[in-house]
Parts: C-alpha cells; structure tokens; sequence
C-alpha cells in the first residue's frame, strides 16, 4: 500500500477508461475543425498532433499513482500539441493536462493543486502565445484558460473535501457506536448493582436477622418482603434489558418514533406521540440526533419519572424540526429528581450542537421534567471556507466575463453592433451573474430572478433590432449553471424539472419578440403568431440542452442523497445494535442465573408463607441461599461487564 492509498504502481482497469475517451473525442473534434472545415492539416502535423494526444493520455492511466509526473508530462506534451497545431482551433490540447491537474487537485492539498494550476496555465501561455491572432484573441483565450485551469482544482479540491468529511461523518458514526455501547454497559451495571444489589442484599440481611431470633411472626415477615422484594427485581430486572427502542433502520422520524413509544407502554409508562406539519425527509445525522435525544429522554423518565403521563410532540417547521418530550409528577413522588449522572443532558446538548441544533432541559411548573430540541433540517457545510466560494467567484466571472469576450474582435458575435451598444449589452449581461452567488443558498429565487432579468433584456434587445441567437450564446452559461443548481441544491429533485423550460422563456419571448416587430411580419398582421413560434421554436432548441444539465445536477443530488440515506443510516443502525447487543448479553446473563435464582427465591417465600412454622423457617433459609447465590452470580455477571470495558 502506498502512502497516497493507492495500491501498486501499475494502472487498474478503471484507469483506462477515461484516457480511452479522451483519445477518441479529441482525434474526432481536431478532425471535425480541421479537414471538416477545409483547412486539412496534412500528414506531419496529424502524426505530431496525434501523437501527443495518444501518448499525453496513456500517461493518464497513472494519474493516481503519481499525480505530479503524470501532470508536468501532460502539460509538457498539450505544449507540444498547441505548437504542432499552429493557429488553427483544433484541440490539441488542455484535456489530457485538464484531468491530470484534477487527479492532482484530489489527491494533493491545496497548495499543491494551486501550483500544479499555475504550471499548467504558465505552460498553456507560452505555448499559444506565438500562436495568437491578436491581443484580443490572446486575452480571450487566456482569460478562459484561467477559468479553465482554476475550475479544476476547485473541483478537484471539493471531491478531495467531501470524501474527507464523509470519512469523518463514518469514523464519528464508529466512535458513537463505541461510546453507545461502553454508555449501556455502565447504565446495566450500575442499574444491576442499584436494583439487584441493594434488594437482595437487604434479603439476605433481613432474613438472617429474622432466622437468628426464631419469633414466628418475624419469619413470616421476612418471607412477606423476601416475595414482595423478589417480584420487584424480577420486574426491574426484566424492565431493564428489555429492549426499549428498536434499534434505528431507517425512515423518517415518523417510522422511528412509534416503536420507541411503544416499547414504553409495553412497561406501563402511558405515553402519547404527536406529529405536526409536513413530514419530509431529513439527513441521516439530524434523523439520527433527533431519535437518540427522545431515546435518552424516554429511557430517563424511565429511570427517573416511571408512572407519569409522558407526552412526545414533533413538530416540522421552516428550516427546523423541534421535539418536545414531557412527562408529569409521577404520582408516588413530589418531585422528578434530576439525572443521576449528570451526563445524559450535556450529552444530549453536544448531540445537538454538533449539527447546528439547541437543546433546553429543566423542571415543569408543574413539577415534571421537560426536554426540547431544535435541530435544523439541513447540516451546515463541513467544507469549511474557502474553495466552495471560490467555485461560486470562478463561475459568476466566467459568467461575466465572457460576454465581453464574445464581443471583442478578432471574431466577435454580435457584428454591426454600436460602440455603445455593445458596451450596454455586455455590462447588462455581466450584472446578470451577481444571483449566481445564491445558487446553492437559494437556487430557485436565484433562478426566478435571473429569468426576470434574461426576459427583460431578451425583449429591449429585441425591440433594438439585436441578434438574438448572440445574444444568447453570450448568456447561456449562467442559465446552465442556474438549472444545474436548482436540480443539485433544491430541496426535491422530483419538483425541479420546471427549471428546464422556465429557463428557455426568456429566449423565446426574445425571439419571439424579434419575430414580431420585423417589417415583413407586421405588415401581414401576425404578431401573435411569430411569439407563438418564437416560443415553441426556442424550447426546441434549448431545452435538450437545459434537460441534459438538469438531470446532471439531479443524478449528482441523488448520488449524495443515497450515500446520504444508505452509508450512513446504516453507520447509524450499528450504534443501535452496540446497545441491543449489550442488553441481550446481559439478558442471557441473568436469564440462567440472577433472574432464575431470584425466582426461585419468591417461590419459596410464598410457599413458605402459605404452610406452617416450620415450612416457614425452611423457606427463609432456601430464600437466604438463593439469594446469596443471586448476588454471587450478579457480581460474576458484573466483573465480566467491566472486563468488557
């Protein structure tokens, strides 16, 4: 195993696919711009020009093992092919150093990426830089390769984080699992020592004392608390490994709630549930918090408050879920004593913290005890500063900025357009990138403003007798971007395919504007026609586009949404297991031992109440036995716990 994770130095099987690809789409591409067009290359330049893509792209097949060679021979070589193809605009190069520079940006810290995309931009300039037609066409390119260049570590570096925080997420998920089951084994012992200990101790001290004195009256005495005392372990004994809450598998809170519930009404504790508002799916972490901290709650009114009304109440709200659990004076006390420990409610405030929640605990005014929490229904980022904001500034200025490159000579789009004119639409267009900013915090206002907008200056540009389709060439990458996110960051991708066609209606009302004010059309008499036409002619043709890139954006949403759903929900099933396991190790326990030993012990004080003196004094003496065997077996069954631990 090397120190990157990478095992040996030979390529995977996987490792081939993508060099494959590239090999084939950039042969194609260079064919299609070079002898498609009439400007063929001729024999030296296509071996030149061949050669380096094919050798610059089996390089790739150890981008993994050796990020940084693989990248300078990419680099060195995409040189080579740009030089090779002289000033034409085939595609020799920037793809085979593009993936190689994002191998690098994941497996290397930032530092590392950024150098890696300084090489690779300084390289790229000094390559084209004889090749250019111009200043302007110098700027354009180089600005684009900037963005180019800069995107990929960007991305590079947010796989590289997100792959980091799900492996913390899992190794936390490990570590609760660990402390659940080290919490239950404390709870069981001490809970065994407090129940178990005390009583039978008491009857082994009560029943000594009662047989050494000989009056009949305090024999039967002693065998009345012996039975009384023996039922009552045996009821706290089997109260407290029976499994209380189902271990967690899954669903919504609306699934996991009832049977946690349920489980306490089964041990007589009457507690009522209630759900408000619309239900939806959470994250596994706020799902996983949300049921730990009414599991804590109810297993503490259990212990603390067992015999009160509890009452469970969920409420979803905007941006939050809150859990409420409350239960009244228990009607054999005064007072709820606090918790015994002292760590169930700080533990519960941590649980909370951690994704962004509050948790309040305290005493009734009418002398109960209440727990409520307020957990937000999205986990804050665990990117951290820096590189997601980057993403966002290189987009609004790729978004911006190329407007005004698509309008700078040597081939501009818009041609015959005014001095003036050209500057309004290219600082128009640019303002249009500022709600790009929100596209993950907000996507769909994000997106209905820009719509507003794009319409807007669809139709004045219309009105101005402006291209149309320049127009939108020049706008279209933020519409991408904005479809994109509103699949990827909305909150239900089954709702967000409306993005598609809402973000062509701009460019049909544009053309369908342009349509309508021409000469020839207005004098038939037939606006609403061409609007009409306008409209269905511009969905034809961009909406292919905007549905590719929406289900983009909903299959990247549904891949981290299952690993969401799958990975860690069932990370999280293990620390209900740690704790099932616990409680059905020491059920087997007690089962053949303390449980049966302290059965037999109450058998034999009711049948001994039930015949004369004499039965009576041979029954405390098997009740004292039984229970000092009881006892002997309960610390044999509690060293083993604390061997464990």
């Amino acid at each position: 195993m090397r120190a990157d994770g990478n095992v040996g130095r030979w390529p995977r099987a996987a490792d081939w696919g993508v060099p494959l690809l590239l090999v084939c789409a950039q042969l194609a591409a260079t064919w299609l711009l070079t002898e498609g067009t009439g400007e063929p290359f001729g024999r030296a330049r296509w071996t030149a020009v061949t050669g380096a893509g094919v050798l610059a792209a089996i390089t790739l097949l150890w981008r993994r093992i050796a990020p940084w060679p693989v990248l300078v021979t990419a680099v060195l070589l995409s040189a080579y092919g740009i030089v090779a193809a002289g000033g034409t605009d085939a595609p020799a190069g920037g793809m085979a150093d593009g993936v190689a520079l994002y191998s690098l940006a994941v497996a290397r810290p930032g530092r590392q990426a950024v150098a890696g995309c300084l090489l690779a931009f300084t390289v790229a300039f000094a390559a084209y830089l004889p090749q250019s037609r111009g200043a302007g066409d110098l700027v354009t390119t180089e600005v684009l390769d900037a963005v180019y260049y800069l995107a990929i570590i960007t991305f590079g570096q947010l796989r590289r984080q997100r792959e980091a925080v799900r492996r913390r997420r899992l190794a936390g998920i490990s570590r609760e699992h660990r402390q659940a089951a080290a919490a239950e084994r404390e709870r069981l012992a001490r809970d065994l020592h407090d129940v178990a200990g005390h009583h039978l101790s008491a009857v082994v001290v009560h029943s000594g004392a009662a047989a050494r004195g000989g009056d009949p009256e305090l024999v039967r005495g002693a065998l009345a608390v012996a039975a009384e005392t023996g039922r009552e372990v045996l009821a706290s004994l089997s109260r407290l490994v029976d499994v209380v809450s189902p271990q967690a598998e899954g669903g919504g809170l609306r699934e996991l709630l009832p049977p946690l519930c349920q489980g306490l009404h089964r041990l007589g504790v009457p507690v009522s549930l209630a759900v408000e508002g619309r239900a939806r799916k959470l994250p596994a972490e706020v799902t996983t918090a949300a049921y730990r901290i009414v599991q804590e709650s109810l297993t503490n009114v259990m212990r603390y408050g067992s015999g009160g009304p509890v009452r469970v109440r969920v409420r979803y709200l905007a941006g939050a879920v809150e859990m409420a659990v409350e239960n009244d004076l228990p009607a054999y006390s005064h007072a709820v004593p606090a918790f015994g420990t002292g760590r169930g409610i700080p533990g519960m405030r941590e649980r909370a913290s951690r994704i962004g929640g509050a948790l309040d605990a305290g005493p009734t005014p009418a002398g109960g005890w209440a727990v409520t929490a307020r957990l937000p229904t999205t986990t804050p980022s665990e990117h951290g500063a820096g590189w997601p904001e980057i993403l966002d500034a290189v987009t609004i200025a790729f978004c911006a900025a190329l407007p005004a490159l698509g309008l700078v000579p040597p081939e501009p789009l818009a041609s015959g357009w005014s001095g003036a004119g050209l500057v309004l639409v290219a600082a128009a267009l640019a303002v249009r990138g500022v709600p790009l900013w929100w596209r993950r915090r907000a996507p769909y206002a994000a997106l209905g403003v820009l719509t507003a907008v794009d319409a807007v200056l669809a139709v004045t540009s219309a009105l101005e007798h402006v291209d149309p389709l320049a127009l939108f060439l020049l706008g279209c990458p933020a519409q991408l971007v904005m479809v994109y996110s509103v699949a990827c960051y909305g909150r239900d991708v089954r709702r967000t395919w409306h993005a598609a066609p809402l973000a062509t209606l701009p460019w049909g009302l544009g053309l369908g504007t342009a349509l309508a004010v021409d000469p020839e059309v207005a004098a038939d008499g037939a606006a609403p026609l061409p609007l009409l036409f306008g409209l269905a002619a511009a969905c034809l043709v961009t909406v292919p586009f905007m549905a590719a890139v929406w289900a983009w954006g909903a299959a990247v949403a549904r891949r981290s949404r299952r690993w969401e759903s799958t990975a860690l929900d069932a990370a999280s099933a293990r620390t209900g297991e740690a704790v099932h396991a616990e409680r059905t190790r020491v059920a087997a326990g007690l089962s053949g031992t303390v449980l049966e030993r302290t059965a037999r012990l109450t058998r034999a004080a009711e049948a001994g109440l039930a015949g004369g003196d004499g039965e009576a004094r041979a029954a405390l003496d098997v009740v004292a036995g039984q229970a000092r065997a009881a006892l002997t077996d309960m610390r044999g069954l509690l060293e083993s716990l604390e061997e464990k631990a």
